[in-house]
């Protein structure tokens, strides 16, 4: 084989052993790709009504500071227990509700999020900024003294969500989302949360689906051939991203 990959070239192998390792690594390449065209089109063949979506990023975009947790936690564990219950067949022994109800490992968010993360049906991030809103939910609502509660963007466990925002600086001109670097927390958090829930939205609806199909997750829904639900999603988000920059400047 006239060409290796530079890993592959620099394996202390025989060239024949180098050139099935190429070959191996080619063929597995061009299935992959095959199998994520494959998804996309399975996928693309559906409609997704994206306006819940919509819905909840111009509550977080334009809402009182101290609602963002609350709304995004309802948004999450509405999205949430919809994935586990599209997922989860009706014949499972002592009846699927028992799961949602009482005790179950799916009765309240913090274990649904507990259970997408142990059983990875979900990215990992996306659950621990979620987790990181829980526990602030939760703070909010054994605290009456809602005036305490200012400021509250400027502060972990809401400041130590994934910092999306910095990852538009390169691509700021073709998305439009200039002064994002300005921000203070709050507009910060709303941007986040934004994009959190966005990412939510879609990996609740085709992750699960990705596993079943014994699919990389992140190829086929992040990859070169991913479904139009993403450019859905992504242009929802960046939407209401340029309301709270028109709103800050």
């Amino acid at each position: 084989m006239s060409e290796w990959d530079e890993d592959i070239a620099a394996l202390d192998m025989s060239d024949v052993e180098k050139n099935g390792l190429q070959v191996y690594r080619n063929y597995t390449k061009a299935f992959e790709r095959e199998q994520a065209k494959k998804f996309a089109a399975e996928v693309n063949s559906e409609y997704h009504d994206v306006s819940r979506l919509e819905k909840v990023c111009d509550a977080i975009a334009s809402d009182d500071e101290r609602l963002i947790p609350v709304i995004a936690c309802a948004f999450a564990d509405e999205a949430l227990d919809e994935m586990y219950k599209r997922e989860i067949p009706k014949g499972v022994p002592g009846g699927r509700d028992s799961l949602f109800s009482g005790y179950g490992p799916f009765s309240s968010l913090s274990k649904r999020i507990q259970v997408a993360c142990a059983f990875g049906w979900m990215s990992e991030d996306i659950l621990k900024d979620m987790d990181s809103l829980r526990k602030v939910r939760n703070k909010f609502s054994h605290l009456w003294d809602h005036e305490s509660l200012l400021g509250y963007a400027e502060k972990a466990p809401t400041s130590d969500i994934t910092p999306v925002e910095m990852m538009f600086k390169e691509h700021e001109e073709r998305l439009l989302l200039s002064g994002v670097e300005n921000l203070d927390g709050l507009g910060r958090l709303r941007i986040r949360t934004i994009w959190l829930l966005g990412r939510l939205y879609y990996e609740a609806l085709l992750y699960p689906l990705a596993i079943k199909q014994r699919l990389q997750p992140y190829v086929v829904l992040y990859g070169e051939h991913q479904p139009k639900l993403l450019s859905q999603v992504s242009g929802v988000c960046s939407e209401y991203t340029r309301q709270v920059l028109r709103a800050k400047f």
